[in-house]
């Protein structure tokens, strides 16, 4: 005889060979928790226990479950217990599964369900909270709404104020004429306040273009939120450096704050990041390029994100694309101590920095290309045939990458 053992939101229900119910285990007042765990794939100690008590009475014990057999092992009735992940037994108590439950328990169906997932989902959001992950991500890509606004913004200002204030042209520094614009806005008070004593700017005395005090409010109002920004900007900068060395050690040593943030938001978390290879991490950022590599046959990317890390940014154009390698290998293996192994290595800094020298020292100057038709051993050989051949214009296949046609 078999019995077969369905898993529900309610409990546990078993049947047998004739749709008939022989035992049940409901979860009432734990019904969040056990639904939680049924989730993960953990075997309860109460379907133990049902198991325990069929066992006695049945032949053969069949569960509809998606764990793997291999969970059951454990169980001291192991040999009767066959694993599936459909059953018609099964079916037939989603089908009258309202009255299975309405015979078995008196509960409001709807109303109990509404509240078990409400608890999990709220479980949830806990635990996701907690994680610094979470926090990392959300500030980086805060951090990057900002910068893309306040230089919209910033352009914005500087085109209403020019023909105000065309000396505070020569400032270069957007943040250093947010400020002087929201704190004196007037030509007077920017000439008498002295805050271009320390800059190369002078404002002209017969430069005699007038702007109403309505007019000054409004620039003022506006450059004084732009400036807010900045200093918005300036604090998440803080934040994200001190979230980064307190999660990511060993990622803040070889990548710096801003960079690690990026490719922990990239990729939506630490753990997520450390499960990429190196190859992955090197063209993080570039998917666009990737796809019109494969599309049209074009270089593929030497690098994406990573091209933010000041070794290669600063570097020649001919060496970018092996530190971007090295630089991405020692991305992964710290962002693997970082998710996994919970220590920090200073020497993976330093081992990078020596490879980077390496690199730099063992290609001072761009290689050269390698000609396919350069072959010396064909010279001198080309009959009538060769001759027809070689005056025709050769058409480059643009979907085949021909090898040495790019260097790295």
């Amino acid at each position: 005889m078999k019995a077969f053992i369905t898993t529900t939101s309610f409990g546990f229900i078993a049947t047998d060979e004739k749709f008939s119910i022989v035992d049940k285990f409901l979860f009432d007042k734990k019904q969040a928790e056990m639904l939680e765990n049924i989730r993960q794939k953990m075997i309860p100690d109460e379907e133990v226990e049902l198991i325990a008590r069929l066992a006695k009475r049945f032949d053969e014990i069949v569960i509809e479950t998606t764990a793997p057999q291999k969970n059951f092992l454990g169980n001291d009735f192991v040999d009767k217990i066959i694993v599936e992940k459909n059953t018609i037994h099964g079916s037939y108590v989603r089908e009258h599964f309202d009255e299975i439950i309405s015979n078995l328990c008196e509960v409001n169906i709807t109303e109990s369900l509404n509240i078990a997932y409400n608890e999990i989902t709220k479980e949830k959001i806990r635990e996701s909270v907690k994680s610094n992950d979470v926090m990392i991500v959300e500030s980086i890509n805060s951090l990057e709404e900002i910068e893309e606004t306040t230089g919209k913004l910033i352009e914005r200002l500087r085109e209403w104020c020019t023909p105000y204030l065309p000396e505070l042209e020569k400032l270069s520094n957007h943040e250093t004429y947010a400020r002087i614009i929201s704190e004196n806005t007037s030509r007077e008070n920017i000439a008498e306040s002295g805050v271009l004593d320390n800059t190369n700017v002078v404002l002209s005395e017969n430069y005699d273009v007038d702007i109403g005090d309505s007019d000054l409010e409004i620039i003022k109002a506006f450059a004084s939120s732009l400036h807010s920004l900045y200093e918005t900007r300036k604090t998440l900068e803080e934040y994200i450096d001190v979230k980064i060395k307190e999660v990511a050690p060993n990622m803040y040593d070889v990548a710096g704050a801003n960079l690690s943030a990026k490719l922990i938001a990239h990729t939506n978390g630490l753990e997520n990041l450390a499960k990429l290879p190196s190859s992955t991490v090197q063209i993080i950022g570039a998917e666009k390029a990737i796809f019109r590599h494969l599309k049209t046959g074009e270089n593929p990317p030497k690098h994406g994100l990573i091209f933010q890390h000041p070794s290669i940014r600063g570097s020649n154009w001919w060496v970018r694309g092996k530190l971007a390698r090295a630089v991405a290998n020692k991305i992964t293996i710290a962002s693997r101590k970082d998710a996994f192994g919970n220590e920090y290595d200073p020497d993976l800094k330093v081992e990078l920095d020596m490879r980077i020298e390496e690199i730099k020292k063992a290609h001072p100057f761009p290689e050269r290309k390698k000609n396919r038709n350069n072959d010396d051993s064909k010279k001198g050989k080309r009959g009538k045939k060769g001759k027809k051949e070689h005056g025709k214009k050769r058409k480059r296949n643009k979907k085949k990458l021909r090898k040495g046609e790019y260097v790295y």
